[in-house]
């Protein structure tokens, strides 16, 4: 079943709200790269350890992960621009208190602050994801989705890649308070952007958050293609984290300069990324989920080249393989969710795909790094590239992922190509 879009504005006026949605998403993003980036220094700054500073990430996973379904049942039932602009001050707030503590009073700064405010965040996180998905499908007629999702991506990717090393400098130059600071200028930009958003008013469901809930489930576990692939995700998305966060690190740490190799090798992954979104503003497959699933068969390229800790041209080139084709992957995916399942149901389900993906993460990093003390870092990197390429090979045995088939743009009527529509994204 297709989703029920909302009525969408005639010919390409949708373009201009749709390019302020992606500002503000934009400069959110970057404000999430810096709280990400400074984080864990800012921990240690006011004599937090090591684990102070997991703890403090952990407890906006924890949040973020508990709220999610509720957060999504919001995103159906409440205006999404509401949700989106309210989160993004929340954040804001939070973490200018923070930095104005960082600033003035940092020896009065503890940890449990930090938990505090990586807690609030969290939780607002839960009830913003879901409505920024929800956004862009009111915004974008379905057979544009794709594109509109790799412009995004592109933007975000883009993101990701300037402001972590923008974020460091900043933070050696002028301390980490400062950088909390700028960060929650961006999230209240992001605000005030989303703000100007014009939407057209949809009637919205006035059951019982029971009923909501179920409801969503139901629109979850009724795809095999969708619950498939989120069980999928469930396994490989910790697989991979631990690989890429944990036991990468852990490998390189015991060769010359692997630091530095390990930063270029995050930066050819973010490299990756952005090439993916580029291919696929231009690639589009008919049937997306199985175009999906084989790409994603390269995602855990890197873990087998980094278990074999070979030179540094190879694990580089790995990781730009891999951040195409999980990109690649992601667009696909998102494409597919928004153009199948109902607008008044998708900020639900996406928040129960986000949820599948979180579930286990945690248990993951504690399992990957007590397994690696046990028996090596090299030896649970092979197990974890292995175990990502199985779960996305029983993934081709559903018939709904292999035949899942995407919607069709059609081409503008030629009067409204010569009244001159604006430039696509």
């Amino acid at each position: 079943m297709t989703r029920q879009s909302p009525p969408t504005p005639p010919d390409r006026a949708w373009r201009r709200p749709y390019l302020r949605y992606v500002a503000g998403r934009g400069v959110s993003t970057a404000g999430t790269n810096l709280v990400n980036v400074v984080m864990a220094f800012a921990v240690l700054q006011v004599g937090g350890n090591g684990l102070a500073a997991g703890l403090v990430l952990g407890c906006s996973v924890l949040t973020q992960t508990l709220v999610l379904p509720f957060g999504g049942i919001l995103a159906d039932r409440m205006p999404r621009k509401v949700l989106a602009v309210g989160g993004n001050l929340l954040i804001a707030a939070v973490q200018g208190l923070l930095g104005t503590l960082l600033i003035t009073a940092p020896e009065q700064t503890d940890v449990w602050m930090f938990a505090c405010a990586a807690a609030v965040t969290g939780a607002a996180t839960a009830t913003v994801q879901p409505a920024f998905q929800g956004l862009i499908v009111e915004l974008v007629p379905p057979a544009a989705l794709q594109k509109a999702n790799a412009s995004l991506r592109l933007v975000l990717n883009l993101a990701r890649i300037a402001v972590p090393g923008v974020g460091s400098l900043l933070g050696a130059a002028f301390g980490f308070g400062q950088v909390l600071l700028v960060a929650a200028l961006s999230f209240a930009v992001c605000s005030v952007v989303l703000s100007g958003l014009q939407l057209q008013m949809i009637p919205r469901a006035t059951t019982s958050v029971f009923h909501g809930g179920r409801e969503g489930w139901q629109a979850f576990s009724s795809r095999p293609w969708l619950w498939g692939y989120v069980l999928a995700g469930t396994l490989a998305v910790p697989l991979w984290l631990a690989g890429y966060q944990l036991l990468g690190p852990l490998i390189l740490s015991e060769q010359p300069a692997g630091a530095s190799h390990w930063g270029w090798a995050v930066s050819a992954f973010s490299a990756g990324m952005v090439l993916g979104s580029l291919v696929a503003l231009r690639w589009r497959p008919q049937r997306l989920l199985l175009a999906c699933v084989l790409v994603q068969l390269l995602w855990p390229l890197p873990l087998g080249v980094l278990a074999a800790a070979p030179d540094l041209p190879w694990i580089l080139g790995s990781m730009l393989v891999s951040g195409m084709s999980l990109e690649l992957a992601v667009v696909f995916f998102e494409t597919a969710k928004q153009q199948q399942v109902p607008e008044h149901l998708i900020g639900r389900v996406t928040s129960l795909t986000m949820l599948g993906e979180n579930a286990l993460v945690p248990l993951g990093f504690v399992l990957a790094g007590t397994v690696a003390d046990w028996m090596g870092a090299p030896e649970v990197m092979w197990l974890c590239a292995l175990g990502i390429l199985l779960t996305n090979l029983v993934l081709l045995l559903l018939p709904s992922v292999r035949h899942l088939t995407a919607q069709a743009e059609q081409p503008a009527p030629v009067a409204a190509e010569t009244a001159g529509s604006s430039p696509k994204p």
